[in-house]
């Protein structure tokens, strides 16, 4: 059973640190006379989420539990709250998470690979 995004963090990166890559998903061909050809590669790829989420100790300590017993240490997939508000997006954690302790919260620092 694919796990979800604990209810006690927050649901989604902060507004200014937010940022999504998506796929480049085109492959073009050279031809002998005119422009290049081009298709897409796929129907469905994959695309990228990063960003800063502000916790407090408490989600911080969730967070870190989420990641190593619940998704083994991201190498399983898991629902996320969809910024635009439409469905949960299946996503898996793209590199390991930095964190940094700013007063009495913490800044963690991931990216996530969004599935198709």
């Amino acid at each position: 059973m694919t796990a979800f995004w604990p209810n006690d963090l927050p649901k989604g990166f902060t507004l200014s640190s937010y940022q999504e890559t998506r796929p480049n998903n085109v492959i073009y061909s050279e031809t002998s006379i005119g422009p290049a050809k081009a298709r897409r590669r796929t129907t469905s790829n994959v695309w990228d989420q990063n960003g800063t989420m502000i916790m407090t100790y408490g989600q911080y300590r969730s967070f870190l539990s989420f990641i190593s017993d619940v998704i083994s240490d991201g190498a399983q997939a898991f629902w996320f709250p969809d910024r635009l508000g439409g469905a949960e997006l299946l996503v898996r954690i793209k590199e390991p998470p930095k964190a940094s302790l700013d007063g009495n919260s913490w800044q963690v620092s991931f990216a996530l690979e969004v599935l198709p």
